[in-house]
């Protein structure tokens, strides 16, 4: 039992630790820029460029950036509250279970309320002041949308229930919402990069030519990533039944397995094709939901 134990808090140690990792890179790099653009204002100009300068598009942009910093060290803090609940269960999981409950309950709160500072993007897209092609904003915006719509609601409720446990008997509901955040955070970094390949052919459409290496990448996303998806379903729809949990637990952890492999094989791509620098862009703190997936699926523990 205390191996079964030791080995879920390592798991859970590591992936928690690449998550607080991820979240603390992109929050450090984006010091920085933001403050050149607040010192220089003048010379200002977003990644996606302008189409037009005036006063709403240039404000636009600016929150654009202030909301991004905002939501990184939102993301940061609940990363920080993750990463100390999982050394809560580490040392005492009765003795610190309140303090264990409250600091997970912040954490996906604070993790929900991040994807809302996509708001003023989503705006600078639709609106068209965005450089990029119509077709890029459309897509890009649907994008950020979905992660909203999909995850904000779904992390905050999950908070609550969190928040409000209090015996066994709430464990159904806790594994019922526990499961659909899982899976709106599948669907949602599935819809992210299927639109964004869709994107990168709508704007060159010889993204695919003969022998193009690139149709790997996209393989990668329609095939593995979308197992993922349909593997998240199966197991989703087997605790809302309340029936064979002990497959829906071996479902669940195949889809980890293939989220995971996404990224990896993404990571060896970018690699591959010389584009290096993309690797940031992934979702690298999935990668150890590996190890989460395969003892899931091997060892198949208890959820009920």
């Amino acid at each position: 039992m205390e191996h079964k134990h030791l080995v879920l808090k390592t798991l859970a140690l590591v992936t928690v630790g690449t998550y607080f990792g991820y979240t603390l890179y992109w929050f450090v790099k984006t010091i920085p820029w933001i403050i050149e653009i607040s010192l220089r204002p003048e010379y200002y100009v977003p990644s996606t460029g302008l189409r037009f300068f005036n006063v709403y598009s240039v404000s636009l942009a600016f929150t654009m950036e202030y909301a991004g910093i905002v939501g990184l060290m939102v993301r940061v803090v609940g990363a920080s509250y993750a990463l100390f609940a999982v050394f809560l269960l580490l040392k005492n999981e009765k003795k610190n279970f309140h303090a264990f409950q409250n600091k997970i309950f912040k954490s996906l709160l604070l993790e929900g309320l991040y994807y809302l500072c996509y708001i003023p993007a989503i705006a600078l897209l639709l609106l068209n002041f965005s450089a990029l092609p119509t077709i890029s904003n459309m897509l890009l915006s649907t994008a950020f949308s979905t992660q909203i719509i999909l995850i904000t609601p779904m992390l905050t409720k999950l908070a609550v229930v969190i928040n409000n446990y209090r015996a066994k008997v709430d464990r159904p509901a806790l594994i019922r919402w526990a499961g659909l955040a899982y899976l709106s955070v599948v669907v949602a970094v599935w819809v992210t990069y299927i639109l964004k390949w869709r994107e990168m052919m709508a704007v060159d459409p010889y993204l695919f030519s003969a022998l193009s290496v690139r149709i790997l990448g996209f393989l990668n996303t329609v095939i593995v990533q979308s197992s993922a998806v349909a593997f998240a379903i199966v197991g989703v729809l087997l605790v809302l039944r309340k029936r064979g949990s002990y497959k829906a637990i071996r479902w669940l952890g195949l889809s980890a397995i293939f989220l995971s492999l996404h990224i990896i094989i993404y990571v060896i791509y970018v690699t591959h094709v010389g584009i290096t620098r993309f690797i940031q862009f992934g979702e690298l703190w999935l990668i150890p939901l590996l190890g989460v997936g395969l003892y899931l699926l091997l060892k198949n523990p208890e959820i009920d």
